[in-house]
């Protein structure tokens, strides 16, 4: 068994460690990009795509957590950042002014999962609003507790504590899915006592490092829960609750994102692009999904770092990449997200 463990955290470190990739230009140039676990496994992917065709760049893609990427886009440490949470206007006020401001640019998205260790268990568990939000306020503690038992007739459900794993860094897997049970909890008259943020004050829960630590942490703990990025819980191969969405239906993670599709239906586009959706109100759409921003400077003062982020961005936007983030379970970017995206990214300039 530990073997096996062992591998699996090999294939997480490999899918979210150091990627290096292209972009095209006539003499080599280096990007240095920053944050968010979330989007690491796509990005790394479009990435070397894109270095098959255009080898002369190369850009390395640390994810190091949406906090720290934002702290290391703000310091001015790398070509870009990368936030699961946007960026709060206190973030946008500490930018430097040479910026010219910031480019908030939702690249992709993806659905937060709750992937369980809970031996026994053959089919999906089920667990309704009510059962998830009292989880992670440890109202509810264990696994054959009534009110997760009445949504699984038949299933064994085991006299076992549930533990809850939560992140240890600053995170904006963090922030989205604490604004969604925040939503949740308010359409239930719950108070959410832990807040909405990228860290928030958890109560009785052990924590890891990104993604890949929580996704690790899960496996290796029986009678565990916690929320990871749907590709982390997809890698390692850790099952995944059926939620109950707003529509009181429950939900699966799907292979497609055609669930993930349906949460970004109608969603409002904001002149910022800070687009959120906490609680979805399709009756086909799974409950937590979450866009994930790249973040630009408006202003480059080296003109070539400049044309390359933006030759780069503007390719992950085409249709094989967006075929691509399918592949990887992120949700296909909708239409007029994408046209608002491609206006963006013409702001990306050279310091003038």
């Amino acid at each position: 068994m530990k073997s096996k463990h062992k591998y699996v955290l090999f294939v997480i470190l490999a899918a979210t460690g150091l990627g290096i990739l292209g972009c095209g230009a006539s003499e080599d140039i280096t990007l240095q990009g920053s944050g968010a676990t979330f989007p690491a496994p796509l990005y790394k992917r479009w990435f070397l795509e894109y270095y098959k065709e255009n080898p002369a760049v190369r850009v390395n893609y640390s994810p190091i957590g949406s906090g720290a990427g934002i702290r290391q886009f703000t310091s001015g440490l790398v070509s870009f950042g990368a936030s699961d949470a946007g960026m709060s206007q206190k973030e946008i006020d500490k930018l430097p002014e040479k910026f010219g401001g910031v480019l908030l640019l939702p690249m992709t998205a993806g659905l937060i999962v709750l992937s369980y260790n809970v031996p026994g268990l053959t089919e999906p568990i089920r667990l309704s609003r009510t059962a998830y939000v009292k989880i992670f306020l440890r109202e509810i503690k264990n696994w054959n507790d009534a009110e997760i038992a009445k949504d699984n007739p038949g299933a064994k459900l085991p006299d076992q504590n549930i533990t809850v794993v939560t992140r240890a860094d600053s995170s904006g897997t963090t922030y989205a899915f604490t604004s969604h049970m925040a939503a949740v909890s308010k359409a239930l008259n719950v108070e959410w006592t832990p807040g909405v943020d990228k860290s928030v004050p958890w109560k009785e829960s052990i924590a890891a490092q990104g993604n890949d630590g929580v996704a690790a942490l899960i496996q290796l703990t029986p009678g565990a829960v916690g929320y990871i990025e749907y590709g982390y819980a997809k890698l390692t191969g850790l099952p995944m609750a059926a939620l109950e969405n707003q529509s009181h239906r429950f939900i699966l993670p799907d292979e497609d994102g055609k669930s993930g599709e349906k949460a970004l239906e109608d969603a409002e586009i904001p002149a910022d692009l800070q687009i959120k959706v906490p609680d979805p109100k399709s009756s086909e759409a799974y409950p937590i999904v979450t866009y994930t921003w790249i973040l630009s400077r408006r202003h480059y003062e080296d003109r070539r770092e400049a044309e390359t982020l933006k030759t780069l961005l503007l390719t992950c936007l085409e249709d094989r990449q967006q075929k691509i983030a399918q592949e990887l379970g992120y949700v296909r970017m909708p239409a007029p997200v994408v046209a608002r995206l491609r206006a963006e990214l013409q702001k990306l300039a050279a310091t003038p």
